[in-house]
């Protein structure tokens, strides 16, 4: 698998989705994210990491592919 670069992001707090976009112009929703881990993510130095360790392959989101 091919990590793609994360390259910006969205997160709204009342209803807990993070919105991640990546460089091939894709992006993922993910949902229920807490303000901790946003906040983590946005202490993070490399967000492609980030996601890739702590969203993408935890059973506690739901995940979203979003066309872009």
């Amino acid at each position: 698998m091919t990590t793609t670069v994360v390259t910006s992001w969205k997160y709204s707090s009342s209803s807990r989705y993070l919105k991640i976009f990546y460089a091939n112009g894709s992006g993922d929703l993910f949902y229920p994210v807490s303000p901790f881990i946003y906040d983590n993510l946005l202490r993070c130095s490399d967000k492609t990491a980030f996601v890739h360790k702590y969203l993408e392959y935890d059973l506690h989101f739901s995940r979203v592919s979003l066309q872009g």
